[in-house]
């Protein structure tokens, strides 16, 4: 009966906001806005051409068939995985529209093509062998699969990011599982949200729009001016906006000024050299009186910034048994001589605590670490002087800055070196 094709599916009605319900359902009309308030952010930039967005909402609907027909939420999430080639396809042909791709044979002599079509391109891929030069110098092959776009889009910094190449890696493996008749399976609504949010972030980025507060290509981050201050003998502590410090506070309180995401947890552990949170912070000023700082802030008026979240460079030094915690590339250049001994290790990194990780399992005698999965590109490592000319290099306009040696004394401050067991 056309009735059962409208009945809302119980399945999906157990999806509430406040997470899966066996007690309890939605009403039908509130699983709807529920499910469609999950992806109401999840659109395409006006950049992307209209066939792909067209094909975005096709999803996008099909979503919200999901509260009739569970399944739909299947077909979804499948359907995202199938969107990624297309997506890279049109990329491509965008990117080189007007001009000739620079392909080369295998020697590296040019064999040009020019075409506003993929099709054609793809067509004499099967024909010849045809190479492109890859982010180091080097020709790779390229054969128009969705790995050598992904590899083409990464080499023309179209896609950004250490951790998400993990999952860029994870959808090949998928799309090839459900290009091979992949048994039945069934998604959930969760799965299929992801998906959708997923795909419109990898599509939005290869326009060069990265996604606010986004998991897996996000746009840059602000960081505001902030105050953390301790009371010496109680150890107390306090979290505020810079503005916020008066000259009534407390004389015995100390506090510091930093540049940083307004964040409890990280201000907790802020420290001026090292980098122990998330997103790095930038120290301004202090340790001082509260009257000192209101006065510096009103004399100085330090603004808040942005900073990009991913693909920064992280340094971090092994001096005898001690793996020391990350460090930016301004305080690496700048390091007294007695603070240069050991062997230096410097990688790429969406987040410090990624890079500290990796290095302390290279060096860990007892972990196996010859196939390392970490989220970090490894750029080299040596003596200090080594490392220095490898960064001039990947950061010409580095200017070297030693700030004043503090942190936040918290019982959550994390020690500056661990450890590393000899083998």
């Amino acid at each position: 009966m056309f009735s059962e094709l409208t009945n809302p599916d119980e399945r999906t009605l157990r999806f509430t906001p406040m997470g899966l319900s066996l007690g309890g359902m939605l009403h039908q009309d509130d699983a709807l806005a529920f499910q469609r308030s999950q992806i109401a952010d999840a659109v395409l930039t006006e950049a992307v051409p209209v066939d792909l967005r067209k094909s975005f909402e096709r999803l996008r609907d099909k979503h919200g068939l999901g509260v009739v027909d569970y399944e739909q939420f299947t077909d979804v999430a499948d359907a995202a995985i199938g969107l990624y080639e297309p997506a890279l396809r049109a990329r491509f042909t965008e990117f080189y529209r007007g001009q000739a791709v620079p392909f080369t044979d295998k020697e590296g002599r040019p064999q040009p093509l020019t075409s506003n079509r993929y099709d054609d391109i793809a067509e004499r891929l099967r024909k010849d062998q045809l190479y492109l030069p890859s982010c180091d110098g080097k020709l790779a092959r390229f054969r128009g699969m969705l790995t050598d776009l992904l590899r083409w889009a990464r080499d023309h910094r179209l896609l950004q990011g250490q951790r998400v190449r993990r999952h860029e890696e994870l959808i090949v493996v998928m799309r090839n599982r459900l290009s091979h008749a992949r048994p039945h399976h069934i998604c959930t609504p969760v799965d299929a949200t992801l998906s959708l949010r997923d795909l419109a972030e990898f599509i939005n980025q290869l326009w060069g729009v990265a996604t606010p507060g986004g998991r897996r290509y996000p746009a840059p981050v602000r960081r505001e001016v902030l105050a953390v201050g301790w009371h010496p003998t109680t150890r107390t502590q306090a979290i505020t906006r810079a503005e916020n410090l008066t000259s009534d506070e407390d004389p015995a309180w100390r506090w510091i000024l930093y540049r940083g995401v307004p964040d409890d947890y990280e201000a907790e552990r802020f420290d001026s050299r090292y980098v122990t949170s998330r997103f790095p912070s930038e120290y301004l000023w202090g340790p001082g009186i509260a009257a000192d700082a209101a006065a510096w802030q009103a004399s100085q008026q330090p603004s808040a910034d942005e900073i990009d979240p991913i693909d920064r460079l992280y340094l971090l030094r092994h001096d005898g048994n001690h793996l020391y915690l990350p460090q930016t590339p301004e305080i690496f250049a700048a390091a007294p001589p007695e603070q240069r001994r050991g062997r230096w290790h410097l990688l790429r990194a969406d987040i410090g605590n990624d890079a500290f990780v990796c290095v302390r399992a290279q060096l860990n005698p007892y972990e196996n670490h010859n196939n390392c999965l970490c989220p970090v590109q490894r750029l080299t490592r040596g003596p200090w002087s080594k490392v220095r000319d490898k960064l001039r290099h990947l950061q010409p306009t580095l200017v070297p800055h030693l700030p004043v040696d503090v942190r936040s004394p918290t019982p959550m401050s994390w020690p500056r070196a661990v450890e590393i067991p000899n083998g």
